[in-house]
């Protein structure tokens, strides 16, 4: 069992895909809302399969956090959506909705537990969306049906280019539970049309102190292009930064026992103007308890403060 407080401790709101107190924070509020929020992003790259070595050093205090730009327009297919695709148990088959400039393959990867293949095949590029149907055999039904839900991933081909798209299958018969926010932390949208964008690390506390190793992501959407992933170190390329939690948060945040934190902050982000991207924040964790991780990820409040904070949580910033 984690050794912490609030190791995914879930606002009292869920991460529904709405902009609730979105509009304070952007110049053109009511532009903003004309457009509806996308469904959520859904897992980050790697989707926990990719975890670092246990942390070594850690360090004395926080680094300066450096600037990224979202590189709008369509870099390539995406997920349109990021909820867990359901497999039909009877006719062994899942559709994976796609944003797409053209038709291309698909090839699907699942953690069983090691990764293996489970179906491939063709879709038709048609509107910027395609919707590839996937039939799996028998034999990989029946070890997907031992789990609720079951770690994904999709290689998608198009124009000779490979792209490889994250996401969940699930098995059971309810819809699983939407992922909540994590109660500190945020992603500080843009205000008076700035462009920038700001997102602030959690002080994830635990109940002892316990090495922890933490990722930054952004997801950015827009219709066309439906979503993609900006991490430290670009498109689709995260970073995984060492700290250590206390009972009072972490180490780093609190110089000289300082009660007040001094979080990372990512940024500033710029955000392209004239796309109606929305962004939302998205931080891993994994802690390392008797040297061995134990992994978690959660959205983070789309506005000044935490989620608990805000009383409320909203899922993602626009940029209209």
């Amino acid at each position: 069992m984690i050794p912490t407080k609030t190791r995914a401790r879930r606002a009292r709101v869920r991460a529904v895909p709405v902009l609730g107190a979105v509009a304070v924070l952007l110049a053109a509020a009511p532009a903003a809302h004309a457009q509806s929020a996308p469904p959520p992003p859904g897992p980050p790259p790697g989707n926990g399969g990719d975890l670092p070595a246990a942390p070594g050093t850690v360090p004395a205090s926080v680094p300066a956090g450096a600037p990224a730009t979202i590189p709008g327009g369509v870099p390539g297919p995406a997920l349109v959506s990021g909820r867990a695709v359901r497999l039909n148990r009877r006719t062994r088959t899942f559709t994976l909705p796609l944003a797409c400039r053209q038709s291309g393959t698909i090839r699907v990867t699942a953690r069983l537990p090691t990764a293996r293949t489970i179906a491939s095949g063709r879709y038709r590029c048609a509107a910027r969306r395609g919707t590839p149907a996937l039939r799996v055999s028998p034999a990989i039904a029946r070890r997907l049906a031992r789990s609720s839900t079951v770690p994904a991933a999709a290689t998608v081909r198009e124009r000779g280019r490979t792209t490889r798209l994250d996401f969940t299958v699930s098995t059971g018969r309810s819809t699983p539970a939407a992922k909540g926010f994590w109660t500190d932390g945020h992603l500080q949208c843009s205000a008076s049309g700035s462009g920038q964008a700001f997102l602030v690390h959690p002080d994830f506390t635990t109940a002892t102190t316990t090495p922890i190793s933490t990722r930054a992501w952004i997801a950015w959407y827009t219709e066309a292009g439906g979503w993609h992933w900006l991490g430290a170190r670009g498109p689709g390329a995260g970073r995984w930064d060492a700290w250590t939690a206390t009972p009072t948060g972490i180490a780093q945040f609190h110089p000289a026992g300082a009660t007040a934190p001094v979080p990372w902050t990512w940024g500033p982000i710029s955000v392209p103007a004239g796309q109606g991207i929305h962004t939302v924040g998205v931080y891993e964790i994994v802690y390392w308890v008797a040297g061995s991780p134990e992994y978690r990820w959660q959205y983070v409040n789309a506005g000044p403060t935490g989620a608990a904070a805000a009383g409320g949580g909203s899922l993602s910033c626009l940029s209209p």
